[in-house]
């Protein structure tokens, strides 16, 4: 395995997957893409052009990249806006991932998400 992609979400289940997928990465040598996906019509700042909902993304990203680099992870982050179940699918074909990861409490439908994947998935509990 070469590349997992990470669901990225505000939930209290995120840093139990994000420490799995990083060990996961550096025992297989491989690179993570860290991916969170805000929705199109997430309210502007008037003082600048990110939403909070955009902010908040970054500021977990940057979290999960910390992390990565403590543990000599190779690691890329993402953000889109959309549809997060249609940016996965799009996202995990595009990159070549071979497993994407997500929290089990994460917003998503598990199971269209599962069905609709050509990579393996992984909920981390």
């Amino acid at each position: 395995m070469e590349r997992i992609l990470l669901y990225v979400e505000d939930t209290p289940g995120m840093p139990n997957a994000v420490g799995w997928a990083l060990r996961l990465a550096k025992g297989m040598s491989c690179r993570v893409f860290a991916l969170a996906v805000i929705t199109p019509d997430a309210p502007r700042r008037r003082d600048t052009q990110a939403s909070d909902a955009e902010e908040h993304a970054w500021s977990s990203l940057y979290e999960i990249e910390d992390d990565a680099f403590q543990q000599n992870v190779r690691i890329s982050l993402l953000i889109e806006t959309g549809d997060a179940l249609q940016q996965l699918i799009d996202l995990s074909a595009s990159y070549d991932a071979e497993l994407i990861v997500a929290s089990a409490d994460c917003r998503l439908t598990c199971s269209e998400l599962v069905r609709q994947s050509r990579r393996p998935v992984v909920f981390v509990k």
